[in-house]
């Protein structure tokens, strides 16, 4: 081995170790003090690259799932206006119900009037009131606008969402290849009006409202007729003369759900063999919209395609083609992280001038001096009263429905999705605290070693100077 006072290569070997040392232990220390892996993009480039990325992507998520939260709780304000709704809904048809009959006295019958009036007061209150976010839920601006130019013919449309990704308005056409029906006996058979009635005679009448047993003690036709007709609105049917001059019971609504069934109990013998009729049922409306077969309920038509859901009725559902066009509106609700998630929910049709239906009348109409205010003959409030708590819970049905399948089922997908984006930017981005206090460690005793190495080095030139002394 040559003895030289020359440049020392290990000495340099050293040194250039040493730099990498510290530069390492730099990066180990800032990764430990900071609790980031990555503080600078030397540190990791790909894996910078891969952290923007999953941080843009858990940031949408993120707003995503704030966003959903948020129209969970509007949908929950809504449902909760609505099952107060619903409470007064079966108070007023309750109220109706009670207030049919002989048996009710005129003051009885004002009493019911004034709670009727307050409920209705009440519901649109209610309804007026409903807000979220300083917005107001249902007065309007949450409806999906629809029209049609057979206005006399199509009535009562109400859209209840559609795909706001569809632009410009969206044209349906409505064909009707069958009428609608009520149920009734056939007019050939029954007891002969001509005939009167023997003795008093009582019968049970069921229909799609409830039922009633009268007692018809005239030998007149129209008492008897009259009889049965003062308890039409408890039983859903009506009595008329048919065409052999023959007793005709019909249900005074049309479709599938309506019914007349007719028992005769005691009195005349004619009327206890020709006066029965076991349970007869009306017939739907048959009708497509573009092209579908869509379901009816006597002339009320629910269908779901062409991303829209809607209902509507056919107040002449004599057979021919529509048009109904869905022109756009409703509260939207962005689902995802991107603008094709996105839903458009119908808020409306729940105030008193829009609950029921157009053939029938609407709630409104129940309060004092409407058209079927309860000391109005022959009107039609418990029908309307009936019909307007459906459509009450079929709405609130709805809302429900997208707030858990659409809105629920949205959040956990999202805080899916929010979990495994967290566990794959854990590794890239947080420190590892077991692994870099052991990279600490062994930089520490590599450092000390390389000192000790340095001074080893550096002692051979020393060695040289003793030669010479």
């Amino acid at each position: 081995m040559s003895m030289t006072v020359g440049l020392n290569s290990d000495m340099f070997r050293i040194l250039s170790q040493m730099s990498r040392l510290q530069a390492e232990q730099q990066v180990t220390m800032a990764r430990l003090a900071t609790g980031n892996r990555i503080n600078r993009a030397s540190d990791d480039p790909a894996g910078l690259i891969a952290l923007n990325s999953l941080n843009a992507e858990k940031a949408a998520v993120d707003a995503a799932i704030e966003g959903n939260q948020r129209s969970q709780s509007m949908l929950n304000v809504a449902d909760s206006a609505l099952t107060e709704v619903s409470s007064l809904m079966s108070e007023i048809e309750e109220l109706t119900l009670q207030a049919q009959g002989s048996t009710v006295t005129a003051e009885e019958k004002a009493a019911y009037q004034a709670q009727i009036d307050n409920a209705i007061d009440s519901i649109d209150r209610l309804i007026n009131q409903a807000a979220f976010n300083g917005k107001k839920i249902f007065n309007g601006a949450n409806r999906i606008n629809a029209y049609t130019a057979d206005s006399s013919d199509i009535t009562d449309i109400r859209v209840y969402s559609r795909d706001p990704n569809v632009s410009g308005s969206l044209a349906l056409t409505v064909n009707v290849t069958a009428a609608a029906d009520h149920a009734h006996t056939d007019s050939s058979t029954g007891f002969d009006m001509n005939n009167g009635l023997s003795a008093a005679t009582v019968i049970q009448v069921t229909g799609k409202l409830g039922t009633a047993t009268i007692t018809m003690s005239t030998l007149a036709s129209a008492g008897i007729k009259a009889a049965i007709n003062a308890q039409k609105q408890v039983t859903g049917v009506s009595a008329s003369v048919g065409v052999s001059d023959n007793l005709v019971f019909s249900s005074t609504s049309k479709g599938s759900d309506s019914f007349v069934t007719v028992s005769v109990i005691s009195g005349d013998a004619t009327m206890l063999t020709d006066g029965n009729f076991s349970k007869v049922s009306g017939t739907d409306a048959e009708v497509t919209v573009n092209g579908t077969d869509a379901n009816a309920t006597g002339t009320k038509v629910f269908y779901n395609g062409t991303g829209v859901s809607l209902s509507f009725n056919i107040e002449d559902d004599t057979p021919g083609t529509h048009t109904i066009t869905v022109a756009g509106g409703g509260a939207e609700f962005k689902l995802g992280t991107d603008s094709s998630t996105s839903a458009a929910l119908g808020l409306g049709y729940v105030n008193t001038f829009e609950l029921g239906r157009s053939d029938l009348g609407y709630l409104s109409s129940l309060k004092s001096g409407g058209a079927n205010a309860l000391t109005v003959d022959d009107n039609d409030a418990v029908e309307i009263a009936r019909e307007a708590s459906n459509q009450v819970a079929s709405i609130a049905a709805r809302i429900g429905s997208f707030n858990k399948y659409a809105v629920g089922s949205s959040i956990s997908a999202l805080q899916a999705q929010q979990e495994g984006l967290v566990q794959a930017i854990d590794p890239i981005q947080n420190t590892d605290y077991a692994t870099e206090t052991a990279n600490l460690q062994r930089q520490q005793i590599l450092m000390n070693a390389a000192v000790s190495a340095l001074g080893l080095a550096s002692s051979q030139q020393a060695n040289v100077l003793a030669l010479l002394s």
